[in-house]
């Protein structure tokens, strides 16, 4: 990696350590200053324990913001290029798909929306009916709105899982987690760069 870009890498990180020591201690200090003041048993504890208690709060935080301050650099710099690329593949073949196809992706990739959304909408739907008869008690409307949700329920879910059944190969690659290949493109990049720099 050339040396500007590992010095901007580097800048980002130390960014996101001072950002993650400023929020850590943030919250550390008042939460010390009020526990001091209104709990005796914090009081009591010996300075130690206090200070332990401040470190699990502030390293916690450095770490995290560094490495998200770190992977936003990269994000914006280096791996920006291998991302747009695998997103207009992304959207090349989604756009390939028929609605058909289209329907039967979203809808195993949102499987749990689409019952949890089921079964709201049947709540609301029975239950918009079944409050108007004025003949049924308040208690037997709830158990009627709940059965006919519960009944719908288990339809979309035999449903999605006919549907996962059908396209188990399918639902597998979405579930497997491509691996991150773009330590091949900047090889090559780099590889370029030096024969450049060697035929100049």
């Amino acid at each position: 990696m050339p040396e500007n870009k590992l010095e901007g890498q580097n800048a980002a990180v130390a960014r996101g350590a001072i950002e993650g020591a400023l929020s850590g201690s943030a919250i550390v200090a008042p939460t010390w200053y009020l526990l001091n003041r209104r709990w005796p048993a914090f009081r009591a504890l010996p300075t130690t324990l206090k200070t332990l208690g401040a470190v699990i709060t502030i390293v916690p935080l450095i770490s995290i913001r560094a490495e998200h301050r770190g992977l936003d650099w990269y994000r914006t710099g280096i791996g920006k290029t291998e991302r747009e690329k695998e997103r207009e593949e992304e959207q090349r073949r989604w756009a390939s798909l028929s609605p058909k196809d289209k329907l039967a992706e979203w809808t195993a990739k949102h499987q749990l929306s689409v019952i949890v959304g089921s079964w709201a909408l049947t709540m609301g739907l029975v239950g918009r009916k079944v409050m108007r008869d004025p003949l049924i008690s308040m208690p037997n409307k709830v158990v009627q709105v709940r059965l006919w949700a519960q009944g719908l329920t288990i339809g979309v879910i035999i449903a999605a899982a006919a549907l996962t059944h059908s396209q188990r190969a399918q639902a597998a690659n979405m579930r497997k987690h491509s691996p991150d290949h773009t330590w091949v493109y900047l090889l090559d990049k780099q590889r370029l760069e030096k024969e450049r720099a060697q035929n100049a």
